[in-house]
């Protein structure tokens, strides 16, 4: 028979971890506050949601500009001249449709929404120079700001080379024009760089970008069409899957498709309630489960999957989020501290699975369940390299651990019953 070995360095989990934990996040009366979340440290930064109006990418390779959509800033691109138009401006009859970041990915900032599909060269707001290596602005484009002002707007480039950014902007008729700098790399840590218009400067509000997983906010959800208030995720390291399932345990549900994740990042989103206008209250949805998962696109560095569904919400009197998190499992490829070599097969498993392990002295297996809890102990005297076998036949098909203890430490492996 072949033998499927699962290695101690590609599943390796802490169960002292599976315990559900209920959070809470709160955003402010009337969701005043942006939440920044991390799903291992908890609330990281609470910050005013109406301190910038536009936010450019940090990172090199991106040319995504954010608007601040959720507290109502408006963008649109003028149809009637480029920005060699600049000074003539002329929004006699403005009735265009505004343009809103993408509830996709950070990379495509509302600023960005009128890309030319199939063009690899226009990027919404300028275009690739060939020549120069930089993308240089060829729109002009009008705000409403936070304050309701109307201003102009021209990105004039993006040189990836320096990561430095030039944009300007003006009243229509001219007045208060501002040309401004930016050089990105003083911000590469974090995804995006704030700036306020009306106040004519940047604004530093949010913490590194590897700090904060999941962002409590409000935004433009233009496929409804209107303002929500939810939960967007950190694209550069979180994969999300939503699972819905009628008459689901969310507590014990545990049913998750390692291929399923995606980067989208209003995957949790905010239809996991629904405001009843005979109550005026909001339903929580008891039938969706949201699963995440850490990635860097490195299989020697740490993952996590954690789970987590939602027992509450306040609405605007207190902008209180409650929901249940639980970390599944913790994935290292650190050096093994219990013992040289840990693997089970076979896997999956039908009536038996062999336990490979490497230590001396007194030892315990535990076989234990999704939920946490401990299904079966054995104890046995190790004298170094060791194959147990263990009878599983009488267990229930479904996902199982494996955790092999001695001298106050453990490792533990996931395992598959048939």
């Amino acid at each position: 028979m072949k033998k499927t070995l699962l290695f101690a360095s590609t599943l390796l989990i802490s169960l002292s971890l599976l315990a559900q934990e209920q959070k809470e996040v709160v955003t402010g009366a009337g969701y005043a506050d942006d939440v920044y979340y991390s799903l291992e440290n908890g609330t990281v930064t609470t910050v005013a949601r109406n301190n910038w109006d536009i936010a450019f990418v940090a990172q090199v390779m991106s040319v995504s500009i954010l608007a601040n959509n959720g507290s109502g800033v408006e963008l649109y691109t003028y149809p009637d001249g480029t920005i060699d138009d600049w000074a003539s401006v002329d929004t006699a009859g403005m009735a265009w449709t505004p343009m809103y970041n993408s509830i996709e990915t950070w990379d495509m900032g509302a600023f960005n929404a009128n890309t030319i599909p199939g063009d690899d060269f226009d990027y919404g707001w300028g275009r690739y120079n060939m020549i120069t290596h930089q993308i240089t602005g060829d729109s002009i484009l009008l705000i409403k700001t936070l304050s309701d002002s109307i201003m102009k707007v021209a990105i004039t480039q993006k040189d990836p080379m320096t990561n430095t950014w030039e944009f300007k902007y003006a009243y229509l008729d001219g007045s208060n024009e501002q040309t401004v700098p930016l050089s990105a790399g003083a911000y590469v840590d974090k995804y995006f760089v704030h700036y306020s218009l009306d106040s004519t400067k940047f604004v530093d509000r949010e913490p590194a970008m590897e700090d904060w997983d999941l962002l409590f906010t409000k935004y433009y959800d233009y496929t409804i069409p209107y303002i929500v208030t939810g939960v967007l995720s950190n694209d550069d390291h979180i994969l999300a899957q939503e699972v819905r399932e009628s008459g689901m345990d969310q507590s014990t549900h545990n049913s998750y498709v390692d291929t399923a994740f995606a980067d989208t990042i209003s995957i949790i989103g905010s239809d996991w309630k629904t405001f009843d206008m005979g109550s005026f209250t909001y339903i929580l949805n008891d039938t969706v489960v949201y699963y995440l998962k850490t990635d860097d696109g490195d299989s020697t560095t740490n993952s996590a999957y954690y789970k987590i569904y939602f027992t509450g919400f306040t609405g605007s009197s207190e902008g209180k989020y409650t929901f249940m998190q639980e970390r599944l499992t913790f994935v290292s490829v650190g050096k093994n501290k219990v013992m040289n070599l840990l693997q089970v097969y076979p896997n999956p498993a039908a009536d038996h699975i062999n336990v490979v392990f490497d230590l001396v002295g007194r030892s315990e297996i535990d076989i234990i369940d999704m939920t946490g809890r401990l299904v079966r102990t054995t104890r046995y005297d190790a004298s170094g390299f060791t194959n147990l076998s263990l009878d599983v036949s009488s267990l229930n098909p479904g996902v199982f651990f494996v955790r092999v203890s001695a001298e106050g430490e453990s490792n533990v492996l996931r395992f598959i019953k048939e």
